[in-house]
Order: C-alpha cells, then sequence, then structure tokens
C-alpha cells in the first residue's frame, strides 16, 4: 500500500510538473506571438504625458520641431524638453505632474507652429491622459488618513473626481482631461496615489 501511495504522488507531481511547463511554454509562444502581451507590466507605470493638443504619438514626434516654443509660453513651467535619460526623445516636450501640473491654460496649444499640438480654446476639450486612483496607497482609501487634495485641486470637481466615505476619491474617466493637477496636490510621499496614464506607446 505504501508503494502504491508513493507511486500515485510521484504521478501527480510528475504531472503537475509537465502541465506546469507546457503552461510556461504556451505562455511564451503568446508572448512572442503578441508583443502587447509583454507590455502588460509596464502598463502599471503612467507612460509620458505630452503637452495639451498632442497628437497621437507618431504624428507628435513627425511634426514636432523641437523650437522650444511650448516651454516658453507655459506660464507654470509644467512643460520640460526630454534630456538623455528621460522617458522621451530628446529635445520633446513633456510634463511631470506629480513636479508641475498643467493648469490649462492652454498657451502651448496656441504657439505651435506645425501643430503637433493642435490648438485648443475650451479646457473640456483637452485629453492627455485619465487619472487612476491606487486603493492601496490613497490615505482616504485605505484607512490611514482623511484627504480630499486631489478633489480640491481638479478642476472639473464633482464631474471628473467625485468623493466617497473619509473624501475617498473616484475618477469619472469621461470627464478627466489629464492635467494631472490631483497628481501634483496628492500627500503621498514618493510615488502618488493618483497618477495620470497617457496611454502613449512611445517610440523605440
Amino acid at each position: 500500500m505504501k508503494r502504491r501511495a508513493f507511486i500515485t504522488t510521484a504521478g501527480k507531481s510528475l504531472t503537475a510538473g509537465i502541465a506546469s511547463l507546457l503552461g510556461l511554454s504556451l505562455l511564451a509562444k503568446l508572448l512572442k506571438r503578441n508583443p502587447a502581451g509583454a507590455r502588460l507590466a509596464k502598463s502599471l507605470e503612467p507612460a509620458v504625458l505630452r503637452p495639451p493638443g498632442a497628437q497621437e504619438e507618431a504624428q507628435f514626434l513627425a511634426q514636432c520641431i523641437r523650437c522650444v516654443r511650448c516651454r516658453d509660453a507655459c506660464p507654470s513651467d509644467a512643460i520640460r524638453l526630454a534630456g538623455p535619460g528621460d522617458p522621451a526623445p530628446v529635445g520633446t516636450p513633456f510634463v511631470v505632474a506629480a513636479d508641475s501640473a498643467c493648469t490649462l491654460c492652454l498657451e502651448c496649444t496656441q504657439t505651435c507652429p506645425t501643430e503637433a499640438l493642435q490648438p485648443i480654446f475650451k479646457k473640456e476639450d483637452v485629453k492627455m491622459g485619465v487619472a487612476r486612483v491606487d486603493d492601496r496607497t490613497c490615505v482616504s482609501i485605505n484607512g490611514t488618513g482623511v484627504c480630499g487634495a486631489c478633489h480640491t485641486a481638479c478642476p472639473f470637481k464633482d464631474f471628473a473626481i467625485t468623493q466617497g466615505l473619509h473624501n475617498a476619491p473616484t475618477v469619472h474617466a469621461e470627464f478627466c482631461v489629464g492635467c494631472g493637477l490631483c497628481e501634483e496636490a496628492c500627500i503621498v510621499k514618493g510615488t502618488k496615489a493618483i497618477r495620470v496614464f497617457s496611454g502613449r506607446e512611445l517610440a523605440a
């Protein structure tokens, strides 16, 4: 009986091992066939945030002449020009919302000479990205505090961001323009509890 039990247990372990190997092999094949699948982990990062009016990334890069006019027009110094090591091609404008968010003045969209940043005249028409809340680190959600800073900073409060119990924020994507003012205002140190995700695929 002991021998039979040993053989049965060994057989199950062997079967599980083979299944595991087959599973890993199948996953590798799927990722090879679908490179986007290999980027799933990276989707947890916000990617680069372009100024208001930025065209789709490939078109934006084709039209942006790195003239610096958008940066010079920005009264809040939110627009940076990428340098070596930055998450965007060198010389192109981007925004780090946690440091200095877009105030939606729209001056940059009026000064771009090539329409890499297309003209926008209403704040509601901006679509830089969508803010997402990390339930694990938001103090109003995880129970470690009561905040509400993101809601206060939002230019479309009670539409783009609403509040629940203990000021817990909920982002409504249909109204969020991705300016990042909520991200800048977030009191969480290091990686903010609310961040703007642009969804852009950067050129290699």
